[in-house]
């Protein structure tokens, strides 16, 4: 059950996710994780900025979902995800330089370089106070590293996590490179 904590209404209630179903989206993800890292970094970076741009314009429905699922008032909903679409910018401006490879020694006889591959499928357990700040901070530079991501956000901010998962579709993320899970 959601409850919206200001009113004690039940405002749904949401299947959840079983062992066997959390199990089927991970084998899901990690299929779909060498696709979405064989796109170049421009444009996991597009895919991003475009939901950053669709959280933007439909600020007023999520910030009424976030109020009602976890109480906060209004204005500090908008002002969190006006945060998250900030943060978001600033991790897609900045991606090709903390992602580009790093020369550490370049002599005739030795290359010693840093380069960043994706761990795969990263697991974002999320917070219910700031779903889109705590969230964007983890999934973000995940799926602009190549990595796909099973996003488990808490039981009191399940209607956002699917908001987040169904805008970040919208915005061209490939269908099985992130997945809610819905638990208690």
């Amino acid at each position: 059950e959601i409850i919206n904590p200001a009113t004690e209404e039940v405002i749904i209630n949401l299947p959840v996710d079983t062992e066997d179903s959390i199990i089927e989206k991970y084998n899901l993800l990690s299929e779909a994780q060498a696709v979405w890292n064989s796109a170049s970094l421009k444009d996991r970076i597009f895919v991003l900025e475009k939901f950053a741009e669709l959280l933007k314009k439909n600020i007023e429905p999520l910030a009424a979902i976030l109020t009602s699922e976890v109480g906060k008032p209004l204005q500090q909903s908008r002002n969190e995800i006006n945060g998250a679409c900030n943060r978001i910018l600033w991790l897609t401006q900045h991606a090709e330089k903390y992602l580009a490879e790093e020369v550490m020694t370049l002599s005739d006889d030795l290359t010693e370089k840093i380069v960043y591959e994706p761990l795969g499928v990263i697991c974002n357990i999320s917070a219910w106070n700031f779903p889109y700040n705590v969230g964007v901070n983890v999934f973000v530079p995940a799926l602009l590293a190549g990595n796909a991501v099973m996003y488990k956000p808490s039981e009191y901010s399940s209607l956002t996590g699917l908001e987040i998962e169904k805008y970040l579709k919208q915005a061209g993320v490939p269908a099985n490179v992130f997945h809610t899970a819905i638990r208690t």
